[in-house]
């Protein structure tokens, strides 16, 4: 069996920038002869942070296109970057998907709109918001806390993927870490999640954070420098940027409305602008909407042989 596949810089324009992608692409015909297990050896053997496969459409459901979200190690319910790559990369071979605007994983259904003259995807992210409480982590780095709480906050956006959300005072703290609060081989242990939440699943990152505030070049949108340590450094974590989005919406006082510009990966080299849009319920104690948007770009194509 072989199956074609393209790899795509996410959240730039600019190639060998972004966070690096790779889309393979699975025709209806072999769809059944792809198991979790080759999907699995494949993902290992592109060793980006996440590969996606993207499955044709169906006659019955021509506007939705199935796409599973892998990293090395496992699946994901749900990740940004994926979405946002597959999302331009389905927009930008019309000719092959042309009903399809909306696509879907396991935390649900996605639309999304591509602006062909900024070349940017808006993708409705699905969110199933929830702060964890019972094992919070202490702020590895006291001295340069940039919060009140001498604990980490830990978000789920959806069930599967939660983050502790973790802020620096400034830009020269940001650079001071070195890896996450947990090590490879607790990521999806999720001995830090509520058990018996539903939310008790799946990945724990870390995400740390720097607020640079409003500084006018872009009014009304707040401004934040990230860095994503996990399994890895990410260049460009979408999951964990509306996860901070939300957490930052929901716990301090403002618009229903609040709009975010993430810059992400400036330390690897590998610069991301990812930019999230949260619209809270009325009361302000619920996320009614949430959307993010970002670039991509085509890098390179091929052919991959599936083994057993």
């Amino acid at each position: 069996m072989q199956l074609q596949f393209t790899t795509v810089d996410v959240f730039t324009k600019t190639r060998y920038v972004g966070n690096p992608l790779g889309v393979v692409r699975v025709p209806a015909s072999l769809r059944s002869q792809l198991s979790e297990h080759q999907k699995q050896r494949i993902a290992n053997e592109f060793n980006l942070s996440e590969i996606t496969f993207l499955h044709e459409p169906t006659p019955e459901e021509a506007e939705i296109a199935d796409y599973d979200i892998f990293t090395a190690a496992s699946r994901m319910t749900f990740a940004g970057h994926p979405t946002i790559g597959t999302s331009i990369y389905v927009a930008k071979n019309a000719a092959a998907y042309p009903t399809v605007s909306k696509l879907r994983t396991i935390a649900g259904v996605i639309p999304f709109e591509f602006n062909k003259d900024l070349g940017t995807s808006t993708v409705g992210i699905p969110h199933d918001v929830y702060f964890h409480k019972d094992h919070l982590l202490p702020h590895p780095f006291p001295q340069l806390n940039g919060s009140d709480s001498t604990n980490v906050p830990l978000v789920s956006i959806v069930k599967g993927m939660a983050f502790n959300i973790i802020r620096m005072k400034g830009l020269d703290a940001l650079a001071v870490p070195t890896e996450g609060l947990l090590p490879l081989a607790r990521l999806y242990k999720g001995e830090h999640l509520d058990q018996g939440s539903g939310w008790d699943i799946g990945y724990t990152g870390s995400f740390y954070y720097a607020d640079q505030g409003y500084n006018g070049e872009e009014p009304g949108v707040r401004q934040l420098r990230t860095r994503s340590l996990g399994s890895r450094e990410d260049p460009g974590t979408g999951s964990a940027s509306c996860a901070l989005a939300a957490y930052l919406s929901l716990t301090e006082d403002g618009e229903r409305k609040r709009k975010f510009h993430l810059t992400q990966g400036v330390e690897m080299g590998r610069r991301c602008d990812i930019y999230v849009e949260v619209v809270l319920k009325e009361g302000g104690k619920e996320v009614e909407g949430l959307k993010m948007s970002g670039a991509a770009v085509e890098v390179m194509e091929g052919v991959l042989t599936v083994g057993e």
